[in-house]
Parts: C-alpha cells; structure tokens; sequence
C-alpha cells in the first residue's frame, strides 16, 4: 500500500506531529505530506508542497488543495484537517465547539471563521467520505452533537503506547546537567504551548507546595517563548527551582529521573505526554478533560478537576509524591497490556479494510 500522510507543519516537538511520524514509521511504504519542515525526520519519506499564502487558513486553503490533487496514493490519512481525506487522524478539539463558547455568531461571516468551520464541516459532516480516528471516547462527543456523526464514521484507538527503547541511566544525565541531588524531586512539565497547557497554574502551586514539597524543582521541556514564564516565576521567588530546558531530544531519559509529570492542561485532545510518561514508568497529574485522563486515571494516577486552582494542583502534587511507590507498579500493570502497543497496527488494519 502506497500510503500518503498529510500534516501542514512539520517540527519535531509537537505531539500530533510525533504521532504522524511513528504512524509513518510503522506504515512501512509510506510519504509524508507536508507544506513546511523545519527538518527532515529520519527515515521518513518527506514530499514538501510549494503551498502558498497570506494567512493561516490560507495557507490551509491551499494546502488542502494540492493534496487533494495528489495522485499518486493508493490510500491517504490526514493529521492536519484536509478534507476529502480517506481517514483523518482527529487530534484537536471541535472547532464548532469552541467558536459557539468563545465567539458571537455574527463573527462566524469574517473569512477566517467562516474557512475553519466550514473545512470542519467538510470532514466531519454527514455528506463527509472520511473516517476518523479518535483518540478518546470524550473527543467524540462534541462532534457528534454539531454533526449527527455516526459510529460507523468513526473508530476509538486504544491509547498509543510505545516501549521504552532503553534502560534508566545509572547517572542521570539530567542531574548532572542541573547540578541536582538524587533525592531531589522533579516535577516535569512538556508542552510546545505553555499557556494552554497550564505552565503558570504549575508554577503558581510550586509557590505552594510544604513540606517536602518545597524541595521540588520543575523541569520545563518545550518549543515556546519562555520569558513571561520566566517573569512568572521570579516574582514567585521560584527561579531556583524552575529549570526552563527549551525543546529536548531526550525527554524519555528525562522522563526516567524526574518524579511527576505535571500537566494541568486547558485543553487536551488526547494527551502523547501523559501515555509516553506511562510507559517510563512516571506517574502524572492531569486535568480530567485531558483526552487520555482516563487512562492515567486506570492507571492508578491521581487527576485535577477540569479548571483547577494552583491551590488544588499543590495538594494534589503532595498527594501524588506521598502516594508515589504505590501507584508505580499500577502503572507497570497498566502499561504490560499487550493492546497497548497495537494501535499504529489496527489503523493500518482499518485502512488496508477500506481499499
């Protein structure tokens, strides 16, 4: 099968990016498709599109388009919303969704609006050829609701695991780096969008943390710009303790010597840190409208309410450390289901289904 992946953006850090990188190394005979890369991922065919444009759904616009005139696939998936797509990979919320909460209806008539609800529409409206992947039970119900969407449209995927590719280091790296003690514990946060994913509602209830918590240190991996954060933090009389790493190659082994994973999310389609975390064996503290908090959650993980207050997140996070040696064989049970680590091969399966 001559497969076509297609994702307007390439850059290395992002997690729906990832997602289309590991789905294009498990497809074997596979191209991603992308308008822009910041560089080539490693052993993956890239066919860069000249797609123009002035504006964001411009270049969407267009990008669309040329992919659509593509030819030379026996079959496509999109990850980027490209209607007319065979299947779409859905890793971000309903647009329509968050437009009626956040908009007034009148805004709906500006080109930028109207383009982006009218593509979601294309995709997953009823007159739509595409199936989609979802990364979660929740995700679903949004679209359904704007766009009568039908079960035989759509398809739920496990959550995505893959296995850790080496043993935790003797000497964390990690430590060294930040001249930190073993006994010193690492609450980490990843994000390539601080805000949305709760960077300063970390970093408030770091302020709040007793007891042995005042000894914890935040490690801050991720591709935004760090400055506000960073303001944030000095004036919390934090910056001692708070480590801004910019994007990282090794998170995995940074996963491996840190102590929680720290993700009070605003909005959360799904999750790749938290599944990722799991798999390393790191518990994690999530908001509950993360798309894979349930899976944390059976996983034996402590959860935040849907808009938590620094305060609740500090006691959590207290809750989480003094609980720690007991959730982590819940999380190696969790994690030794084989189904976990399948569902790059049952996409694959419901594609080859469809030909």
């Amino acid at each position: 099968m001559n497969l076509g992946i297609f994702l307007q953006h390439y850059f290395p850090y992002g997690g729906l990016q990832r997602d289309a990188v590991r789905f294009a190394r498990h497809a074997g005979n596979a191209t991603l498709v992308v308008s822009t890369s910041t560089c080539q991922p490693a052993g993956i065919k890239l066919l860069q599109l000249n797609s123009g444009g002035h504006t964001n759904h411009g270049k969407l616009a267009r990008f669309s388009r040329d992919c659509q005139n593509l030819n030379q696939f026996s079959a496509n998936i999109a990850f980027s919303r490209i209607p007319g797509s065979n299947f779409h990979f859905c890793g971000d919320p309903c647009y329509r969704e968050r437009f009626l909460k956040k908009k007034p209806a009148i805004a709906g008539l500006l080109p930028r609006y109207r383009f982006y609800l009218e593509n979601e529409r294309h995709i997953f409206g009823p007159d739509s050829p595409t199936h989609i992947f979802f990364l979660s039970e929740a995700s679903v119900v949004p679209f359904q609701e704007h766009y009568n969407l039908q079960s035989s449209r759509y398809t739920i995927l496990p959550p995505w695991l893959d296995r850790p590719a080496t043993p935790a280091p003797e000497n964390p790296p990690i430590r060294a780096e930040l001249n930190l003690p073993r006994d010193t514990p690492i609450l980490l946060f990843v994000a390539s969008n601080y805000q949305l994913k709760g960077l300063d509602l970390a970093l408030q209830s770091l302020a709040l943390l007793t007891g042995e918590g005042k000894k914890c240190h935040l490690v801050i991996c991720g591709q935004d710009d760090p400055a506000p954060f960073k303001k944030l933090a000095d004036s919390l009389q934090l910056t001692p303790r708070t480590h801004f790493m910019g994007p990282r190659d090794d998170i995995p082994a940074i996963m491996m010597q840190s102590t929680l994973l720290i993700h009070p999310a605003r909005m959360e389609a799904a999750g790749m840190v938290l599944t990722e975390a799991l798999t390393h064996q790191l518990p994690t503290l999530c908001t509950s409208h993360c798309g894979y908090a349930q899976h944390t959650i059976a996983a034996g993980c402590l959860h935040l309410s849907n808009a938590p207050s620094a305060e609740e997140i500090a006691a959590k996070t207290e809750e989480s450390l003094a609980q720690r040696q007991a959730i982590i064989p819940k999380i190696r049970d969790w994690c030794s289901q084989p189904g976990r680590y399948e569902t790059a091969e049952l996409m694959l399966a419901k594609i080859a289904q469809a030909r």
